[in-house]
């Protein structure tokens, strides 16, 4: 139910009326309130996952996309994500979830999620997110070349940042847990 509150308030508060680019920093905030705690009375795991969901929905929305996903066929996927916890979140919590594309190729885009109290990192998360349309991944760039077209905008290319470390960590640990299942299924 929880879940279901949230995304009405996120549509209620029309983030596609604040637009934005792929570059930029966007910013969800969440109270954590008593149903979002566990019997440690801190801020469950479970939401974490919930609340990024809502985080990309809402980075997706700024973006200018909702007509590509609603009339056009296009969709996201995610395809993996990390979570590191430094710190619990306490109940009543104001939490900001600070988001930020970190990097993008042909075929996923990686970005970071950095869960923040008082301008305190209490955790992180690094996604990998597919875009798709007609069954086929697209790159973000091909997606934001849709988005200005719509827009009748020129279309300007955005230039994918270079890749930080730690996203081409994930490329290769995924690299190598693909090989590993391949090596246990033959």
């Amino acid at each position: 139910m929880s879940q279901m509150l949230r995304s009405a308030l996120m549509f209620a508060r029309r983030p596609w009326a604040k637009p934005a680019t792929a570059l930029d920093v966007f910013h969800t905030r969440f109270r954590v309130l008593p149903w979002d705690c566990d019997l440690n009375l801190h801020l469950t795991n479970t939401r974490y996952p919930a609340w990024l969901d809502l985080a990309r929905t809402e980075f997706f929305l700024r973006l200018g996309t909702g007509p590509l996903f609603v009339r056009k066929g296009w969709r996201s996927v995610l395809a993996s994500q990390t979570l590191t916890f430094v710190r619990e979140i306490k109940p009543l919590a104001l939490v900001d979830v600070e988001s930020r594309v970190l990097h993008w190729d042909r075929k996923y885009f990686y970005m970071e999620h950095r869960f923040l109290v008082d301008g305190r990192l209490h955790a992180k998360a690094l996604a990998r997110i597919a875009v798709l349309k007609g069954g086929r991944v697209r790159s973000l760039a091909s997606m934001l070349q849709a988005v200005a077209r719509l827009k009748n905008e020129p279309d300007e290319l955005q230039e994918a940042p270079p890749a930080p470390l730690e996203v081409l960590a994930k490329i290769e640990l995924l690299g190598a847990k693909r090989q590993a299942e391949e090596e246990r299924s033959s």
